[in-house]
């Protein structure tokens, strides 16, 4: 019996991979002989002799790798580490990352004896029965391999349907809570230049609901927070997705309390029947991600990429405005005919939709892909290594690339963290700033702040750095902006003490404390924050208890009092109390004498 181990290194811990398990499936359906398969999984975080050792430890006659363009500069690392080990292992690559470069693959890792390009459930099977001397290898549909002379290259396999159900009890064994995945299609129906799924995966083939409905009951009992559906374009079938999204709505109540189930869909064709489901869902059940790639039509139309802009900002703006749910959209820089100012312009429309999150990417010319295949239609300079960043365009040069870095660093940090809503909806709404500039400008303060120290900014320092950048840009508005930072923090870090830059020093803390917690008591076990808003002459006080968090956005509540009205009510509430317990005691007196009376 051969002993087969699936590796897969992931990005972090806490992501999952289903790549292995969908294999492992295959094996066990199409596989002629009786096969021991083991499932090994790591991430590139993690030192490479650990995880050398756990696939070492497993003796394994065959060793199938996936590789990705985050974990294939690791799997280069590890395979000699491996070879040494085991020198009669048979070792197969897989994978969307060398499945259009399999020549290029094989001669840059020599350890490597296979590479199967494509969808690798059933081939695997095969090339397992092979080399059990169950037909030849060079029959195994999307093998690749070297030959005496040169290379044996057959092209992606594609399936005719879905293979099996990958989830099996070892599965959930070792899900340990983790980010968990689902795939209810393989597939795109789009060409996107940029982009592997159309050309790698061919037409959406679909997995039957009823199998979907079984997945996900599974999945969302498995004590996974996060079940994401790894669809490429979830919503190209309206009928299905209305189906599943229904399917979920109406099963939540019985769902672990927190569950989150999360989709790519594309804004353009989002149908009016699934944004009324979902603005009937409860909160934070759902998160949609949805490419964007760039606000210019004229752009994504050179990119393969046809959208009608106008169906997908309406849709966009509804699907947020509903409040169920939480949104990422996503930008990527230097596509084709895009320069600087048409990327800014874009960038702050797609700002102003309002998402939860805004992902600002850069370009990768992946292998297989038709921007890197096709040089003379998409000319531009890109890193050679992974994951082939792009460098430069005709529209774009490498110092507007790095302009959209600095900004993209405060983006990301102020932004899509969460953490400073009220400030930046104040500056871009408000006061009409660019988005962009005010991450642009946010950017470059948190760069000169860094390189003054070793590591990044601590969310203190982080705090200290964009108020004083604020309140030097705009002094006008400082003591606002102050009030309007020092209620983000309460909102989104729950912790009752305040970074020192919005500390407001008054000798009323503690006594407004004390009158606080007893207008409004505090529930036990709970968190409490406070503190002075300076605008107004610190007439008002605000605090948050961390409790009731919002699903969709992650911030909590906060209270803003006025301090004459705390002091007001409290007063009120001791000469209630006064004249109640006075009542009482007159009343337990004049029953006291009664009694005596009646002895006597």
């Amino acid at each position: 019996m051969l002993k087969v181990v699936l590796a897969a290194l992931n990005s972090q811990y806490v992501h999952s991979s289903l790549a292995p398990w969908c294999l492992r499936a295959g094996i066990m359906a199409y596989g002629q002989g009786e096969y021991e398969v083991q499932v090994v999984e790591g991430t590139v975080n993690e030192p490479l002799a650990e995880v050398a050792a756990r696939v070492v430890a497993a003796s394994p006659d065959v060793l199938g790798l996936c590789c990705y363009i985050w974990n294939i500069e690791a799997v280069k690392d590890l395979l000699p580490v491996v070879r040494t080990a085991l020198p009669e292992c048979v070792i197969v690559l897989g994978g969307p990352e060398v499945s259009f470069c399999a020549e290029e693959t094989l001669k840059s890792i020599p350890e490597a004896n296979y590479l199967i390009a494509g969808e690798g459930e059933l081939p695997l099977a095969r090339l397992l029965d092979a080399l059990e001397g169950q037909g030849a290898p060079h029959e195994v549909p999307g093998l690749c391999c070297r030959k005496e002379t040169g290379f044996h290259a057959d092209s992606a396999y594609v399936h005719e349907m879905l293979p099996p159900s990958p989830y099996c009890p070892e599965y959930f064994d070792q899900l340990s809570g983790r980010i968990a995945y689902i795939e209810a299609s393989r597939g795109c129906p789009f060409t996107c230049a940029f982009c592997l799924s159309g050309r790698r995966e061919g037409r959406p083939r679909f997995v039957p609901l009823e199998r979907v409905y079984d997945e996900i009951a599974a999945l969302a009992h498995s004590g996974a927070k996060t079940i994401k559906f790894v669809d490429r374009t979830f919503n190209v079938n309206r009928n299905r997705a209305d189906a599943i999204l229904n399917h979920i709505a109406d099963k939540a109540a019985s769902f672990p309390p927190g569950i989150t189930f999360h989709f790519e869909i594309a804004g353009d064709i989002l149908a009016t029947s699934t944004l009324e489901i979902i603005a009937a869902a409860p909160a934070g059940l759902f998160q949609f991600e949805i490419g964007l790639q760039s606000m210019s039509e004229a752009t994504l139309s050179r990119v393969r990429r046809n959208t009608d802009m106008t169906k997908l900002k309406r849709n966009v703006r509804e699907l947020i405005q509903c409040g169920r749910a939480h949104v990422h959209l996503d930008l990527i820089a230097g596509l084709t005919g895009e320069d600087l100012p048409t990327f800014i312009r874009g960038f702050d429309e797609a700002y102003q939709l309002g998402p939860h999150a805004l992902q600002l990417g850069f370009l990768k010319l992946i292998p297989g892909s038709a921007m890197r295949e096709e040089p003379n239609s998409y000319p531009c300079a890109y890193d050679p290594a992974p994951p082939y960043t792009v460098i430069s365009t005709p529209w774009m040069s490498a110092e507007d690339l790095d302009t959209l870095k600095t900004a993209e660093k405060a983006l990301d940090k102020l932004h899509n963290s969460g953490r400073f809503y009220r400030t930046l909806k104040y500056l871009t709404r408000r006061l009409g700033l660019s988005p962009f500039g005010v991450f642009l400008r946010l950017g470059q303060a948190i760069a000169r702040a860094e390189e003054k120290q070793p590591r990044p900014l601590s969310l203190d320092q982080l705090t200290a750095c964009t108020l004083d950048t604020l309140q030097a840009f705009l002094p006008e508005h400082a003591a606002t902006l102050r009030d309007l930072m020092l209620l983000d923090r309460l909102a989104s870090v729950p912790s009752s003490v305040l970074p020192p830059c919005l500390k407001a020093r008054d000798p009323r803390f503690f006594e407004t404390k004390r009158l606080l917690a007893a207008r409004y008591p505090r529930t036990p076990g709970v968190t409490r924050a406070m503190g002075f808003l300076t605008a107004g002459g610190m007439s008002r006080v605000a605090f948050c208890d961390y409790a009731d968090k919002n699903p969709v956005t992650g911030r909590y509540p906060v209270r803003i009092i006025n301090l004459s009205v705390i002091k007001c009510r409290l007063t009120t509430h001791k000469i209630y109390v006064s004249l109640k317990i006075y009542e009482g005691i007159t009343k337990s007196s004049k029953a006291h004498n009664r009694k005596n009376d009646m002895i006597r």
